[in-house]
């Protein structure tokens, strides 16, 4: 079974995904918004995201994932799916505060430069078509999808700070 979702929040995926699992769909592989199940028991597994500090990273962070009976999914660039099986005690990645906040501050930097570079294309997409007097229609059609897509990436900005700042707040308790 496939399934197109879009998601730019890990935490609300780490829930859908554990969602599917409750409903009998085991994560076979993420492709860029397709989720590809395959049928599971009911509630068989338990998911977690992760968001690797880089790609060389990855046959380590994998081995290291098996020796913890841990197994590793699928992954796209740096964010790697994980499943265990459910032994109903919890399945998360970053227990202590410290650890949130560092993982955090990451996926925080990811949505930082994605803002950075849609902010330079609505730039040069502005200014190009000024410049040699040739704005058309097209120009206004691909500036409004760059604008929309910098509000959704700055308001995802938003809620990883403010996360952020929550466990900030949790911690200096």
């Amino acid at each position: 079974m496939i399934k197109l979702k879009f998601f730019l929040d890990k935490d609300e995926e780490v829930k859908w995904l554990n969602d599917q699992s409750r409903k009998g769909l085991a994560l076979k592989k993420y492709i860029l918004g397709f989720y590809i199940f395959d049928k599971c028991e009911e509630d068989e597994y338990v998911y977690e995201i992760d968001f690797l500090n880089s790609v060389s990273e990855y046959a380590s962070f994998k081995e290291f994932m098996n020796e913890n009976n841990i197994h590793v999914v699928s992954r796209w660039y740096r964010w790697v799916y994980l499943r265990k099986v459910n032994d109903y005690k919890g399945f998360e990645l970053y227990s202590d505060l410290d650890s949130k906040i560092e993982h955090y501050q990451k996926i925080k930097t990811m949505f930082k430069i994605a803002f950075i570079i849609e902010l330079a294309c609505l730039f040069i997409e502005i200014i190009v078509p000024l410049i040699t007097s040739q704005m058309r229609l097209i120009n206004f059609i691909f500036i409004s999808i760059i604008v929309f897509f910098s509000i959704v990436i700055f308001g995802a900005y938003s809620k990883i700070d403010e996360k952020i700042n929550n466990y900030i707040i949790q911690k200096e308790a």
